[in-house]
């Protein structure tokens, strides 16, 4: 008995101690890499350079410009802005936006599952084993973010929906603001959630026989709210779908494939092939609390509101199986929509009242899939941030106001030791970017000037991925290709002032035409400037400076 009244105090421990934990990997090395973060952190950086100096202004000019449209993609963005203006150092403000990331996600859980089912809470401590997914580490800061921000949006509106107030729907109006310009697809879930709990309110209170009026004008004054709340993200995204169509794409992952993703919750893969057994562990005890949850339902006989969350559970599978490639601008979906139906089957199974052994064996579990999990990622995260400061180390020789082109040979990063930093992400293949938080440069690696979905864009003539490609090969391929030597011409007359090379001699591609041919234009255009003390790295800077 005693332990039982102190489960609640042992899982509210459990829960806030794993979410500390959850803060080692970010602040217990220099940089947390992960696969587009460096380039995030470099675009902001350039976006403050530009506001406060006409200079820096008109020497970014000729190569980038500034998207005044109102991009769902600009939370990040923004963030890191306001903490460098603040006088961090641009990788303490990486650091911000990934510790807020991880809070918000945690909290934010265990926020809208005390709405659900207070009984329930014990998920939360579960649900932090998906803080850190596959799409986080490959550097999606707007869409992870958006997740977060998503159980704290739907939360607030179960809380209050029965009881609003001007004040509450400005609060929530904001909320739906900050998640479109996070990402569409945490709104989206966020109205799926929403709409489903309303339309359950409104089906039991009519199964319950109350008066029709009664009953239409609790739901009137629900819409009321919400629409009030939610009009202006609704003329935001209505512009947003007007500008870029819908646009569906096909997508190049086969029914077999993105099902063999989901079954193997390869999202919970961010570093290396050896996490997918404890992922398949996790996806195992998803399943198994299923069938428990539907044994104790049937077993209850009688419906609540909460049962409409594994409608959105079912909805979300269904869209996961149907989703194109792409829509509306937003690319690589189903890496993204991977996670989506364990978090919604997780909301679900919050509101069933499993027994104590069960909620005991779940934190046991937890605890040490963690720990299993800490152990595998820990020592790669150190040695990717030892690599990325390698990598950093050519700023040494790199002076302000100069175009840079990085080409990484081994996008899976490479230790000085020689040890191979990741096997289940391209985690290097921007990481160059940090040189650009330390310098007043433009690195010609900009992937997110080249798409129309951030606050910069290429000038058209300048686009690297256009004047440097070949046939569709660039820098960005593995081997890479670039033609560097012949910038100048396609360009109107810019040039690569600096080429910075991570693991060229590694031989990883042999004799290939395309490491030949960049070898081949650095002989000939470029001097070798520094080496860093590994090997790995290699500055060249274009002779006609």
């Amino acid at each position: 008995m005693k332990i039982a009244r102190s489960f609640p105090r042992i899982e509210s421990a459990v829960f806030y101690l794993l979410l500390a934990a959850n803060l080692i990997p970010i602040w217990s090395v220099h940089y947390f890499l992960t696969g587009d973060g460096p380039c995030h952190l470099y675009n902001a950086k350039v976006l403050l350079d530009m506001y406060h100096s006409a200079e820096l202004k008109a020497f970014y000019n000729p190569w980038l410009g500034i998207n005044y449209f109102f991009e769902p993609n600009w939370f990040s963005h923004a963030v890191l802005e306001v903490m460098m203006g603040l006088g961090l150092a641009p990788y303490l403000a990486e650091k911000f936006l990934q510790t807020f990331n991880v809070l918000a996600f945690g909290l934010g859980l265990r926020y809208l599952i005390r709405q659900i089912n207070p009984a329930g809470l014990f998920l939360s401590s579960f649900g932090l084993l998906l803080c850190y997914h596959h799409v986080f580490q490959m550097g999606f800061y707007n869409y992870s973010c958006s997740l977060a921000i998503m159980f704290w949006v739907v939360g607030y509106w179960l809380r209050r929906r029965s009881d609003w107030t001007t004040g509450r729907m400005l609060l929530q109006g904001l909320g739906f603001l900050a998640l479109y310009f996070c990402h569409p697809v945490g709104l989206f879930f966020a109205f799926l959630l929403i709409g489903s709990v309303l339309l359950a309110d409104l089906l039991l209170e009519i199964r319950e026989k109350r008066p029709v009026r009664e009953v239409y004008q609790v739901f009137r004054q629900k819409i009321i709210a919400l629409t009030v709340s939610a009009l202006p993200v609704l003329v935001l995204l209505a512009q947003y779908v007007f500008k870029k169509g819908i646009n569906p794409t096909l997508r190049s992952e086969s029914d077999g494939q993105i099902w063999e993703e989901l079954y193997r919750f390869t999202a919970l893969s961010t570093m290396m092939q050896a996490e997918k057994k404890t992922a398949l562990w996790v996806a195992g005890l998803f399943l198994a609390l299923a069938l428990v949850a539907w044994a104790l339902k049937i077993l209850s006989k009688r419906l609540q509101w909460t049962d409409a969350l594994f409608v959105v559970f079912v909805l979300t599978l269904l869209i996961y199986f149907r989703q194109p490639g792409g829509i509306a601008g937003a690319g690589i979906l189903p890496i993204r929509l991977q996670l989506l139906p364990y978090l919604m089957l997780l909301l679900w199974l919050a509101s069933a009242a499993f027994p104590r052994w069960a909620q005991t064996g779940v934190l046991v579990f937890t605890v040490l899939a963690s720990i299993v999990l800490m152990s595998i990622r820990l020592p790669q995260y150190r040695l990717a941030s030892d690599a990325a400061e390698d990598l950093v180390s050519a700023v040494a020789v790199i002076p302000d106001k100069v175009s840079v082109l990085p080409i990484s040979f081994d996008h899976n990063g490479r230790h000085g030791n020689g040890q191979e930093v990741a096997d289940a992400i391209w985690l290097f293949v921007h990481a160059a970017d940090y040189i650009g938080t330390q310098r007043q440069v433009v690195m010609l690696d900009n992937y997110e000037a080249a798409t129309p979905n951030f606050p910069l864009s290429w000038r058209r003539e300048r686009n690297p991925y256009n004047c440097l490609e070949k046939d569709g090969n660039n820098f960005e391929g593995q081997p890479p290709y670039a033609d560097f030597l012949h910038f100048p011409e396609n360009s109107n007359n810019a040039s690569v002032d600096y080429v910075v090379t991570w693991c060229l001699d590694r031989k990883k591609f042999g004799d290939h035409p395309f490491v030949e041919h960049i070898r081949q234009q650095l002989d000939e255009g470029y001097e070798l400037v520094y080496t860093s003390d590994t090997g790995l790295v290699k500055v060249f800077k274009n002779r006609r400076l």
